[in-house]
């Protein structure tokens, strides 16, 4: 596991510990990806509700509480994933300290 990080690190020249914490945010944001929206059709469709507020000039088809739960479902899906992403850049030296040496 160190290997491929200081390989990913050489390669990109970020240190192992961000390329770890990128990791860990792609992994969360996939697995909320699942739960939240279970295929890109469902992602498709709330950006559609995004989109058919009456900010837009497209008001046939638009629904308040629809628009509203989209545009928080997508929020909770980015702020999860970029914060679990920060919250392991923090904490991944304390739980594997060999792995992650503090500087």
């Amino acid at each position: 596991m160190l290997s491929v990080l200081n390989w990913i690190s050489s390669m990109t020249g970020m240190s192992p510990l961000t390329c770890a914490a990128v990791g860990v945010g792609m992994f969360v944001a996939i697995l909320y990806f699942k739960v939240l929206f279970r295929s890109f059709g469902g992602l498709r469709l709330d950006l559609e509700n995004i989109a058919n507020h009456p900010l837009f000039f497209r008001t046939s088809s638009y629904d308040h509480v629809d628009s509203r739960w989209s545009r928080n479902k997508i929020l909770i899906w980015i702020l999860l994933s970029v914060g679990s992403g920060i919250l392991a850049f923090h904490q991944l030296p304390a739980w594997f300290p060999r792995m992650f040496p503090m500087t």
